[in-house]
């Protein structure tokens, strides 16, 4: 195996995920116990796209490299950063204020927490594409140098 990415970034994209799921239910039900449950799969998730973002960064370095290729690592690295620099923001956010948000103040968090994951869920895609289209990181999709005309 040439990477160690592959195997982490699914732990970050499961607990985000969970994280919007139990805050979009916590504001729905106006539950707080919902809310804290929300923030530490928000914080687990952050510690997780940390490790996600360095071994990705790692991962680049033994990655096979094309034109295509490039294009679309680059696109999936910055939204990984995105993600990161967003759930970071977060998740700092809510510990420094104790969790004790005003309802403003949380729908403004599930918004960037929504963006979060919408931008997460894209660059899923663009890791999947690297992996099963390029044969980035193993055997699979087609050789680096081949071009596909869509």
């Amino acid at each position: 195996m040439e990477s160690l990415h592959p195997m982490v970034v699914h732990y970050p994209n499961a607990l985000l995920m969970t994280a919007f799921l139990l805050e979009t239910l916590a504001l729905l039900l106006r539950r707080m116990s919902l809310h804290r449950v929300a923030l530490w799969n928000l914080a687990l998730g952050t510690v997780g796209a940390s490790v996600a973002v360095i071994t990705g960064r790692l991962a680049m370095g033994v990655a096979k490299h094309s034109y295509q290729i490039h294009q679309v690592m680059s696109r999936h690295e910055r939204l990984g950063y995105l993600v990161l620099a967003l759930v970071l923001g977060l998740t700092g956010w809510r510990l420094l204020a104790r969790d004790r948000l005003q309802i403003l103040a949380r729908w403004i968090a599930w918004v960037l927490l929504a963006v979060a994951c919408g931008a997460m869920a894209f660059s899923a895609h663009l890791g999947g594409r690297l992996v099963y289209e390029f044969g980035v990181g193993g055997s699979f999709g087609r050789s680096a140098g081949e071009i596909v005309v869509h």
